[in-house]
């Protein structure tokens, strides 16, 4: 893995593009215009200053002097146009109206008193890259551009316009806002591994207030109007699954739904019952009259070949994890322990473990090992330790144990047996009686045994015994 550490200089082009009230990108004709008439973007960061806490003494001398961290609000946005399309300006605020002339074009815009921050918009703006940079390598790369995403603006508003003898500029201001649903975005703007055009390999955070990449992918040409935003093709919906916590045996499943904002999904429960149409975003219930394996699948409604499916055993097992700790039987480190996590099959399979020491937790995906994952942890100091795991798709479903540190078990020692005797319960002394770890008894005679660790067994919690070598 490297990095790019590329310069960028001068801007090339920019979209905007009409967002909804959840700040999602809006399909359909005259969503997106795409512009080079602009002069500057501007960007300022709008920070709240952390509060200040100060206490003195009686004798005059600081007690307590903090200050709380800083928190970004938002970036104010200054845009300069010396071209000023029209659709741009009524879709930085949908309050302004169209003007148009004899043959339905447009033409200009009213800038009405009122200004809207409901919904909003998405602003991309393409750099050229200056210098040397890996980042145009391959026969697939058109190029190298820096790529600035805001993706969600709000509070478009007019700048001051003057006219004189030169040049006539518009100049419009907002701010960015935080909690988008850009997610991947509608548009192919990065290579994918296969080297084809493609939206961001990465969904944008919600809290993002804008991205900045190197891309390959050559930007949009300018067009004056707007221009449709096509729907693209969804990947398979996420899906979360529980069932009633309550409910024995459990035949009622919660399903819910993540369709990347695509909308609406169809439900196929896999038990013969009528295909069910459900909006993303909400649980969908679902009770299973006979038991048994079956398979859920959901596809987007307007794409019905993008599907996705589920494996499910009805009843179903509990949503919470299972975890386990042993020793890990490592001499060398005896605060070493080993942790067995057993993920719901209802689940993704994706867990997180938090080893109760300060430390990072430590996300896994059982997925791959059939739904049990075999995690290690070295502790710093002797203590007892509690270790806790929890669902990834449903924090709430939480498990946790405790262990102590240097915990038994983990030096490899075989326990105690004592020398066989003749089993008193059978008068034909052919019955062997072996005491383990208790007291000895002090007569009998019985064949030759030997005790060793069992190799098979990790945790070092398993004795191997050979009685007269032939292996038990």
């Amino acid at each position: 893995m490297s990095t790019e550490c590329p310069s960028y200089l001068r801007g090339n082009v920019m979209r905007v593009t009409r967002l909804n009230g959840c700040g999602q990108a809006q399909y359909g004709d005259g969503n997106q215009v795409t512009s080079d008439g602009f002069i500057t973007v501007k960007m300022s960061a709008e920070v709240e200053e952390g509060e200040e806490t100060s206490v003195t003494k009686a004798n005059g001398k600081t007690c307590i002097s903090d200050k709380a961290p800083d928190q970004l609000k938002w970036y104010s946005l200054e845009m300069e146009f010396c071209q000023v399309d029209p659709d741009l300006v009524t879709m930085i605020n949908p309050t302004w109206q169209q003007v148009l002339d004899a043959q339905g074009d447009v033409v200009g815009y009213d800038a009405i008193g009122e200004l809207d921050s409901s919904t909003g918009f998405g602003l991309e703006l393409w750099m050229d890259v200056y210098g040397e940079t890996d980042a145009c390598v391959g026969q697939e790369a058109q190029g190298a551009w820096g790529y600035l995403l805001l993706p969600w603006c709000v509070g478009g508003a007019p700048g001051d316009l003057e006219i004189n003898n030169g040049a006539v500029s518009f100049n419009f201001t907002g701010r960015t806002k935080a909690g988008n649903n850009w997610r991947r975005g509608p548009y192919n703007v990065v290579l994918d591994e296969n080297n084809i055009p493609a939206p961001l390999l990465t969904p944008v955070p919600k809290k993002a207030h804008y991205r900045l990449i190197t891309t390959t992918v050559r930007p949009p040409e300018p067009e004056c109007g707007a221009m449709p935003v096509d729907r693209p093709t969804p990947e398979p919906a996420e899906l979360v699954v529980t069932g009633l916590p309550n409910e024995e045996p459990r035949r009622t499943v919660r399903l819910f739904v993540d369709n990347h904002g695509f909308g609406p999904v169809t439900i196929d429960w896999g038990d013969g019952s009528a295909v069910e149409e459900s909006t993303e975003g909400r649980w969908v219930p679902h009770y299973y009259t006979t038991d048994g394996p079956v398979t859920v699948t959901v596809c987007d409604k307007e794409t019905p070949v993008v599907c996705a499916t589920k494996e499910l055993v009805v009843p179903l097992p509990a949503d919470e994890p299972l975890i386990e700790l042993v020793c890990a039987n490592d001499p060398a480190r005896p605060t070493r322990i080993l942790a067995e996590v057993k993920m719901p099959p209802q689940s993704t399979q994706r867990g997180l473990i938090d080893w109760g020491d300060g430390s990072d937790p430590q996300e896994f995906d059982a997925a791959r090992s059939g739904g049990v994952a075999n995690l290690t942890h070295t502790y710093n100091a002797p203590s007892i330790y509690t270790v806790s795991v929890r669902r990834v798709d449903q924090t709430r479903f939480r498990a946790r144990d405790a262990i102590q540190v240097p915990c038994s078990g983990g030096g490899g020692e075989a326990p105690k047996v004592c020398p066989p005797v003749a089993a008193p319960s059978d008068p034909t002394g052919r019955t062997v009686q072996l005491t383990i770890g208790g007291t000895c008894a002090s007569s009998g005679e019985g064949p030759k045994v030997q005790v060793v660790k069992a190799t098979e067994d990790p945790t070092g919690r398993t004795a191997k015994v050979t009685i007269n070598n032939s292996g038990s």
